[in-house]
């Protein structure tokens, strides 16, 4: 199957109402996909309703079996799959293999999984009920819709597909108009692998924002539950479209991610650690380090081997997965670069608006700072000292750090999404877990330290993040972790994906409580005040005699 790799018969112009599939990298379209008619949202929705009350009757064992069947052949394409990621979102080899091992994983993880999630629970009991057996079920919310981005786009899209399948669920599903490449490799994997037993469950729309704001629109094809990933704008706008229908959302909104480097920390190590959190798929990562709040005893020493780590160990352009075409501005020859270029080209004005605004409040730039019209260069700022940093502490003649009090800025506050690494200098430990709460953010959260001790340095620092998740002396691994839940606080997002919480995410609780048909209820008891009385008494060993 060769999926998503450009040839001659599928570069055509696209025609009126078609999406042309551009490799970002290379800016070659190689095939095209159709849009989606609004008006055809409402018939999607129900033929999914429809396959999906079957689909659900079939006991767990035999959705994961068929879930399994799928991911067995997809492993055997991994190669394949890799080449078309790459082609897509214009990711380096190794990257679009990252997709494929981690979706694997993620797959694997909720199959194992899925028997013992959601099988009924009768370990309920309560004084009160005697003998009355109760279960408690996990049902299948029916027709889930989602809406992925465009940054980990297989990833994200069928990671959740999977859960919400083995869930009982059928999906309707829009990737990021970004990377509708992506849409075309899901719709060829579902219609080929495991015989299409799922392909009548997952229905793929293609289109910009009046497609995804069709899908969870109660009037014209309301959902059960929409999934949307994405950013904070337009995700606070689908949460009010589907509460309008009463539907539930699980949103995952971005991050403003810190770093806080201790004055213990093994300082080349977590350079290692916080560059690869940076710059990461062009720094396009929700939980990408996008600030580093470095003690004061470290500082000078994490700059310079910052510095020197970006400027002789990093690379970017794009190296393509074998298959997915020829690859242009690699800075490192035929070796595979450590990130590749911006998905959104628009993306790029956001990314240098924010270090212009911070070199206009008085940051330093010490690498890259402009950009070459497709990637973004790895770049490393050194911030104006915030409040309480040391008199004189920002004195360095090496780094180019200033002093004075910090300044209002974009780099600090908001969502860059780009290989920017700005560094503040800090006083503590604990005025840079300050530092780092103070945004309106919460998905993710690292801590530096040697002290990894329950209840030491890193475990503590750690607790006192407002987030949904921290690593302590490493980044990214939240996500990395296929059997733990994900997510956000704040304005990050609610509810998780990943792990058991994620796929029980795409269920609702049903709680059964059977009587004896032949047990008439004691109607003086129930009206009883003395009654009452007695069983609260009861209840806590206050019984006379």
């Amino acid at each position: 199957m060769a999926v998503g790799v450009a040839t001659a018969e599928n570069t055509t112009p696209s025609p009126a109402r078609k999406m042309d599939c551009v490799n970002p990298a290379t800016g070659e379209a190689y095939a095209f996909v159709p849009l989606t008619p609004v008006a055809d949202v409402a018939g999607i929705r129900a033929a999914a309703a429809k396959a999906q009350v079957a689909w659900a009757a079939r006991p767990v064992k035999e959705r994961v079996a068929v879930v399994s069947a799928f991911l067995d052949s997809f492993v055997d394409r991994g190669e394949a799959v890799a080449a078309a990621v790459s082609a897509a979102a214009g990711k380096p080899a190794y990257a679009a293999m990252d997709e494929v091992i981690l979706l694997a994983a993620a797959g694997r993880a909720f199959a194992a999984g899925a028997p013992e999630w959601l099988a009924d629970d009768t370990s309920r009991s309560c004084a009160l009920m005697g003998s009355r057996p109760s279960v408690v079920r996990r049902v299948p919310l029916g027709v889930v819709a989602m809406i992925t981005p465009y940054n980990f786009p297989l990833l994200l899209a069928l990671s959740n597909t999977l859960a919400a399948l083995l869930a009982g669920n059928a999906v309707m599903l829009k990737v990021s108009e970004a990377v509708p490449g992506i849409g075309k490799l899901i719709e060829e994997l579902f219609a080929e692998l495991a015989d299409g037993d799922l392909a009548p469950l997952v229905s793929v729309l293609y289109g910009g924002g009046d497609v995804g704001s069709a899908m969870v629109d109660a009037a014209i094809g309301k959902p059960d539950h929409v999934l949307f990933i994405g950013s904070g704008a337009v995700g606070r706008k689908v949460a009010m479209a589907a509460a309008a229908g009463g539907v539930g959302c699980t949103l995952e909104l971005g991050g403003k991610d810190a770093a806080v480097v201790c004055a213990d920390a093994d300082v080349p190590a977590a350079v290692e650690a916080i560059a690869y959190g940076a710059l990461y798929n062009s720094g396009q990562c929700c939980i990408g380090v996008e600030r580093a709040y470095v003690v004061d005893d470290v500082y000078d020493d994490f700059v310079n081997a910052m510095v020197k780590h970006v400027k002789e160990k990093v690379s970017y352009g794009y190296t393509p997965a074998p298959g997915a075409g020829t690859g242009n501005g690699n800075t490192d020859g035929d070796k595979d670069v450590t990130y590749g270029c911006a998905i959104v080209p628009a993306q790029l004005k956001t990314v240098q608006a924010h270090v212009d605004a911070a070199v206009a409040a008085g940051a330093k730039v010490l690498t890259g700072g402009q950009s070459d019209g497709k990637c973004y260069p790895p770049t490393v700022l050194t911030m104006p000292d915030g409040p309480g940093a040391e008199a004189g502490a920002g004195n360095s003649t090496t780094t180019g750090a200033t002093t004075g009090p910090a300044t209002a800025t974009p780099l600090l506050e908001t969502e860059t999404f780009g290989p920017v690494l700005p560094i503040m200098r800090v006083p503590t430990a604990e005025a840079g877990v300050a530092a780092a709460n103070a945004t309106e953010f919460g998905l993710g959260g690292y801590v530096f330290t040697r002290d990894t001790q329950p209840g030491g340095m890193g475990d503590r620092l750690a607790r006192e993040m407002v987030t949904g998740g921290v690593v302590v002396n490493d980044t990214l691994l939240q996500f990395l972790h296929s059997g733990l839940p994900f997510g956000g606080r704040r304005s990050s997002g609610t509810g998780r994906t990943g792990g058991k919480e994620g796929l029980l995410g795409f269920t609702a609780c049903q709680t059964i409580i059977t009587c004896d048909a032949a047990g008439a209820p004691d109607w003086q008891h129930r009206f009883s005040y003395e009654a009452k009385l007695d069983a609260l008494k009861s209840l806590y060993g206050r019984t006379e005699g």
